[in-house]
C-alpha cells in the first residue's frame, strides 16, 4: 500500500534551458532543430533579447554567452 505521502508526489520535469546562454527557460521556448533557446536573439546566435522580468535575483540561474562577432575587413 502507498502511503499518504507517496499519493500527493508530483513528479515535474524540470524547464528546459537555452542551449545558447543557458538560463532556464520559464515559458514556451523558441526551438530550432529540436533545439531549445529562451528567445529568438539566442536561436541566432546571440546576443540573448530576453527581458528577464520573470526572474528575481533569487531565482535567474546560468550565465549569459555571447558567441564573439566576426569581423570583416572593409576596403
Amino acid at each position: 500500500m502507498q502511503s499518504e505521502e507517496n499519493k500527493h508526489v508530483q513528479h515535474t520535469q524540470p524547464s528546459p534551458r537555452c542551449a545558447n546562454c543557458d538560463i532556464e527557460i520559464l515559458w514556451p521556448p523558441v526551438v530550432v532543430q529540436g533545439r531549445s533557446y529562451c528567445c529568438a536573439g539566442c536561436a541566432a546566435g546571440g546576443p540573448c533579447t530576453c527581458d528577464y522580468s520573470q526572474y528575481t535575483s533569487v531565482t535567474i540561474s546560468g550565465v549569459i554567452h555571447y558567441t564573439p562577432e566576426t569581423r570583416t575587413e572593409r576596403n
